[in-house]
């Protein structure tokens, strides 16, 4: 006859079953975070590395199809006419090696970046026309592009310079494509400072509400002085125009942040309901919302911070990274970022609430942990007593019967089952043998 801590385990099995408990979650390790931060980063680089590439690869069809019909043109003479232009200024940009002219293609592609960053107005704008908040606009632009007017006179400058190479055959040299950079770098960051102070001193006024607030908070934290101490050297500038890209970056990342923790939201308050409705209290739903208030702030703060830093790191050691790489650099840098104040956040919330991995589970994960524990009690209990009772083992198997039945068995449940109906039968056996023996002897 079987032991019976033995029929005790195969009992658990199929009481673990019938009570749907779940076997316990592999925890979540540091190197599983940092291996699922790897696969974001390749899947994130791919996409900033491949959008400037597609964007390249359908600029010449795009341009070609705007200048159809102009001057009586066909979308392939316009065709001919960019490839041509192209040439030229390959030609023009041509360096003493591959590299080199690489570099020289780089660089007037950063003096065009910037160039395209100058605020612009169009001089022939109907300003009666105008509603007043779209005049007050165009007044803004109309005093900023005032104060780059050195930065766009070094952009002309440089693009001429470029159409008299193609004009001659020569080539612009790499001394002077740098040189060039550099004046109009300096020429922004003189225009940026103009910029920041005409916002602190109210020569320049806010449009929208939102802007309204900005400046507010601005003066009173005194965020309009840091700037101007940044503003005051290349490098600060370099430094706080990175931050301010990243920034919004960071809210991209927290929109996304904020979407994904929406069914959590929901899901907390829904159980919330169902608790109240079995006459239990339940705080989940708020707990839940204060939870991801976290972790978007976290995703705000931390992707900025790190793509900040670590784009003023690839500035300072590697001056004129260009726009894609300084992409990806600053995506590597707000991932770290994020995942350092991550791993922060969540150990101030479990010192806070007394719970491991308290940040990164879930209301609704916990309550299934919690729902979960519960069953597993109850399966143990189940199983204890159809160990010792053969009337309440019996019930569990006609239970398992029903069940399996439906075909959602494991392998584990069937071997229990088939142990057990085994067992059964070998106890009624030895039951009706003690019977005829007790016949026998009377």
């Amino acid at each position: 006859m079987a032991g019976t801590d033995n029929i005790q385990a195969q009992n658990l099995v199929l009481t673990n079953w019938l009570n749907g408990v779940q076997a316990p979650a592999p925890e979540i390790t540091t190197g599983d975070k940092m291996q699922a931060m790897g696969s974001e980063f390749l899947v994130g680089t791919a996409g900033i590395v491949a959008l400037p590439l597609a964007g390249n690869l359908f600029k010449t069809p795009w341009q070609s199809f705007k200048g159809m019909g102009k001057d009586g043109k066909s979308y392939l003479d316009v065709w001919r006419e960019l490839s041509e232009q192209s040439r030229a200024q390959k030609a023009a940009l041509k360096g003493d090696n591959i590299w080199q002219s690489y570099l020289n293609r780089r660089m007037y592609g950063q003096i065009q970046g910037i160039g395209a960053e100058i605020p612009t107005f169009d001089s022939n704008t109907d300003l009666s026309k105008l509603k007043p908040k779209q005049l007050l606009k165009y007044q803004n632009t109309v005093t900023k592009s005032a104060y780059y007017s050195d930065a766009k006179r070094i952009l002309e400058e440089t693009k001429q310079m470029l159409e008299n190479a193609k004009k001659n055959g020569t080539t612009v040299p790499k001394a002077t494509l740098k040189a060039q950079l550099n004046k109009l770098r300096e020429a922004v960051r003189l225009g940026d400072a103009k910029v920041n102070s005409a916002m602190q001193s109210g020569i320049l006024k806010p449009t929208s509400w939102f802007g309204k607030a900005k400046h507010q908070i601005k003066l009173k934290t005194g965020g309009y002085k840091i700037n101007n101490a940044l503003l005051k050297t290349t490098r600060g500038a370099s430094a706080l125009k990175c931050a301010s890209k990243c920034v919004k970056g960071a809210g991209w990342m927290a929109a996304i942040q904020g979407i994904m923790e929406i069914p959590d939201i929901i899901n907390a308050y829904k159980i919330d309901k169902a608790e109240k409705a079995a006459g239990r209290e339940s705080n989940r739903g708020n707990k839940q919302l204060l939870k991801s208030g976290v972790k978007v702030g976290t995703s705000i703060l931390g992707y900025a911070a790190g793509a900040a830093a670590a784009g003023a790191i690839a500035g300072t050691v590697v001056p004129g990274i260009g726009n894609v790489a300084g992409a990806v650099v600053g995506f590597v840098g707000g991932l770290i970022g994020g995942f350092v104040a991550s791993w922060a956040a969540g150990k101030a919330m479990d010192a806070a609430t007394g719970e491991k991995d308290s940040l990164n589970k879930s209301e609704a994960d916990l309550y299934a942990e919690e729902q979960n524990q519960i069953a597993a009690k109850e399966a143990e209990e189940a199983a204890n007593l159809a160990a010792m009772s053969g009337e309440y083992q019996d019930q569990i198997l006609a239970a398992a019967e029903q069940m399996i039945e439906q075909g959602d068995a494991s392998e584990d449940v069937l071997e229990a089952y088939d142990y057990l109906i085994n067992h059964r039968e070998s106890r009624i056996l030895d039951l009706l043998q003690n019977i005829q023996n007790m016949d026998y002897a009377a």
